[in-house]
């Protein structure tokens, strides 16, 4: 018997079909989730008019998509697949994240991939972009340790519908490396801990304040991409100027809904021209807004956020 749910991320709606949604409604409520997807909530049921739908035909093993109508009112896709789950069948958590990205982006609010962003001392925002591994979730760590306000973790929800953009969602799941406990003093509640060991931090139960900002939107004051590592040795900077502004902002934009970033067996690219026309508004007015605001960071992780925090 076939059953539904109703997943939420800020104004957009997705409703997925299937006769295993019990085991996708566990999927779906782990921490993993929550460090892809931007904060959302989950109906069980029908909820609301959705922005897309999704039939979800169950299966042993696997992931692959059958067949999407993205012309259209609702978008529809068709999936077979097991149950989202972490180590097991991760795919749909990418390919969920994938379709809420490029429904987010019709209402001109753009998910930029592999950032973060925290509260400064002046209740501005400032938003961290960098490839895996140069030291986004370190950082966060080292925020969150020091009495600073995490937003986001992962993925970055802003809202570029007017002069100002605006952090208005994220994801909440911190994951660090428990290295830099020792190395940098970093001291945080834990709630869980992955397969490979690192700790997992569940923001909105250690900063539920986060919440609150997000619902009501935090302006954007300053933007960095880090290069971080823990050879380095203290910390550098230099701005972004001319092209590369509009080039970068351009790359963590389009990633998600292009299918740069990468699930099994392959991505789709959503990248419509109405889509793309939504981001390259949002690129050119960024440009002119961040232009000598806008860094790439070098150094070792606590030397660059006292930098960063530094900096007005």
């Amino acid at each position: 018997m076939t059953s539904e749910l109703t997943l939420r991320m800020n104004s957009s709606i997705l409703r997925i079909r299937s006769d295993s949604i019990g085991s996708i409604l566990s999927g779906l409520r782990t921490s993993f989730a929550g460090r892809y997807i931007p904060s959302f909530t989950i109906t069980v049921g029908d909820s609301g008019d959705p922005d897309a739908v999704i039939d979800w035909m169950s299966a042993r093993e696997g992931f692959r998509v059958d067949e999407i109508k993205i012309n259209c009112y609702p978008e529809y896709y068709r999936v077979v697949s097991a149950p989202p789950a972490p180590y097991i069948n991760e795919a749909p958590y990418f390919f969920i994240l994938q379709v809420l990205s490029r429904l987010s982006t019709r209402r001109s609010q753009i998910v930029f991939t592999d950032t973060v962003s925290f509260l400064d001392e002046e209740g501005r925002a400032v938003m961290l972009m960098g490839y895996p591994h140069t030291g986004k979730s370190t950082l966060t760590a080292i925020a969150l340790s020091k009495g600073y306000i995490p937003l986001t973790t992962e993925n970055t929800v802003v809202d570029t519908s007017s002069g100002d953009p605006v952090v208005v969602g994220g994801t909440g799941i911190l994951v660090y490396d428990p290295a830099i406990r020792q190395l940098y003093g970093v001291d945080t509640p834990v709630h869980e801990k992955t397969r490979h060991g690192y700790l997992v931090v569940d923001l909105d139960e250690v900063v539920p304040e986060r919440r609150k900002y997000l619902e009501r939107g935090v302006i954007i004051d300053r933007l960095y991409v880090l290069h971080c590592s823990f050879s380095s040795k203290g910390s550098d900077y230099k701005l972004i100027k001319g092209r590369k502004i509009a080039k970068t902002l351009w790359y963590f934009a389009t990633a998600l809904v292009k299918g740069i970033d990468y699930y099994e067996p392959y991505p789709l690219d959503l990248a419509t021209t109405e889509v793309m026309k939504t981001i390259g508004r949002a690129i050119k007015d960024m440009s002119a807004k961040y232009d000598g605001r806008f860094y790439e960071v070098f150094g070792r992780h606590d030397k660059v956020f006292e930098m960063i925090t530094s900096m007005k």
